[in-house]
């Protein structure tokens, strides 16, 4: 990163700070949205849908606000772009997935919830590597 002033470093460390635990919470719903998955693959009905459905929503609120905080740092610091935020949003496979409630379409939804939690994962490595490097700048 360029060097920047202490100034700019104290107002961006607590922002990408927030955004790790953002992104940290969005694991948390993330995994818990992969176990009633799980759940509803072996036939738990509308009921572990809805529940899967409402998880992978607060993971997305979530990743909303890492991203939101990350474009903010990055105004401040251009270099610590962090990539596009992984929302998945329901589409047809949520549709499918409530009206349908099958056993493949389950597996496809529980695809996309693992696909979620590694695209989280990746982004997260990618704030804590912003996060050491503003520490490291700050002294």
């Amino acid at each position: 990163m360029t060097t920047y002033n202490r100034e700019a470093v104290n107002k961006a460390l607590p922002m990408v700070r927030e955004a790790e635990y953002q992104l940290v919470r969005a694991q948390d719903k993330l995994d818990s949205a992969r176990s009633w998955g799980i759940w509803d693959i072996l036939g738990g009905g509308i009921i572990s849908t809805l529940v899967k459905h409402g998880k992978t929503d607060d993971a997305n609120d979530c990743i909303r606000e890492a991203a939101r905080l990350m474009e903010r740092v990055q105004a401040i610091m251009p270099e610590a772009y962090v990539g596009e935020a992984p929302v998945r949003e329901g589409g047809f496979g949520r549709v499918a997935d409530v009206l349908f409630d099958g056993f493949f379409v389950d597996l496809y939804m529980q695809g996309r919830i693992n696909d979620q939690r590694e695209a989280v994962k990746e982004m997260l490595a990618r704030v804590r590597r912003v996060e050491r490097e503003l520490m490291r700048m700050n002294g």
